[in-house]
């Protein structure tokens, strides 16, 4: 760290004159870019806090907070304007030939957002929003490509588009697409990826409505085993046979939905039951469970932006995400170039 001392001139017509800095291109309290860099890098990974005092450690000298704060948003300001010109361009130009499969998946997850207020000791209300993530990648890749962000259904269909595009897709690619169940992430497989797609629920999602229910037909020791019977025979096919074993119990219409763990499970299934066929993916040797976006959802999005007490603006909460989503898409660089410079 360099400290200079230096003379404020007057003139006749400026009361505040700097030669040195005038001459040398550098601002009171400014910030190089490469600062700017080590900040926004600390700062995407840690608390805005742990982040100041990381230059400490590594560069001899701190900040405080608030200047890692403010370098780390202005450049997840610009990541989301690249991440917007990204997803306004059509994915739909693809290669002839491309990876011969690919996993697509969607998920949306809880953040803790906050009205803008006048200072963090006004007290204001906070809401959870759902920012929606995406991802593909290429059976038996271990790198993915993800999008994100507090944006509409369409919007995140696009970036889904633009995720599968980059990681192979091509005019001779199967997808394989994985989700909860949600009608928008089905929806969105459909409107984007159309008859080269696939969708497959979850397993996991099922098995859980499929535990509750159990809860209420066996005894509690007995659970576990019947909920493996169902599991085996939702692999073999056998759908039917679970939906059997469901509608003896099923409960009379005037139980709320609090007591009524067997007819959500019958719902939940008959309303998805063409997108059940377990068999056929794991014939294929395709994954029936939402590993890639779960990964997802902790190590781009929740490990910065859902920790333990935070609350984020909307606006500052989407623009994070886009940077984290630039580190995970191994586009990090992007963001450094002299053209992309603002």
């Amino acid at each position: 760290m360099v400290s200079i001392s230096e003379r404020i001139w007057r003139t006749a017509t400026k009361s505040y004159l700097r030669p040195f800095t005038a001459f040398a291109g550098i601002s009171h309290r400014g910030k190089s870019r490469r600062l700017q860099r080590v900040l926004a890098d600390f700062g995407a990974e840690h608390s805005f806090a742990r982040a100041g005092a990381h230059l400490q450690e590594h560069y001899g000298f701190s900040l405080g907070a608030s200047a890692a704060r403010e370098a780390t948003l202005l450049h997840a300001k610009r990541a989301r304007a690249i991440e917007q010109a990204r997803s306004e361009q059509s994915f739909r130009i693809l290669p002839k030939e491309g990876a011969r499969q690919l996993i697509a998946q969607a998920d949306g997850s809880m953040i803790c957002t906050v009205e803008a207020g006048k200072g963090r000791a006004e007290k204001r209300p906070r809401e959870w929003k759902e920012m929606r993530l995406v991802a593909a990648q290429v059976h038996g890749s271990a790198s993915a490509l993800y999008g994100a962000g507090f944006s509409t259904v369409e919007d995140t269909g696009r970036r889904w588009g633009h995720c599968a595009r980059e990681a192979g897709w091509g005019l001779d690619s199967q997808i394989h697409v994985l989700g909860d169940g949600a009608d928008w992430v089905r929806l969105q497989s459909q409107e984007v990826f159309g008859k080269q797609g696939r969708f497959l629920v979850d397993f996991y999602h099922v098995s859980e409505y499929l535990a509750a229910a159990a809860a209420a037909i066996v005894p509690a020791g007995r659970v576990a085993g019947w909920l493996r019977v169902q599991q085996k025979r939702l692999k073999r096919g056998a759908r039917d046979k679970v939906l059997a074993a469901l509608e003896p119990f099923e409960e009379p219409p005037q139980a709320s939905e609090e007591q009524a763990p067997v007819r959500a499970a019958l719902r939940y299934l008959r309303a998805r039951i063409e997108w059940l066929d377990y068999p056929a993916a794991i014939e294929r040797e395709l994954p029936i469970g939402s590993g890639l976006i779960e990964s997802g959802h902790k190590h781009v999005l929740q490990a910065r932006l859902k920790k333990g007490g935070t609350a984020w603006l909307a606006a500052n909460a989407d623009a994070m995400a886009q940077l984290r989503v630039l580190r995970a898409n191994h586009q990090w660089e992007d963001l450094w170039q002299p053209s992309k410079a603002a």
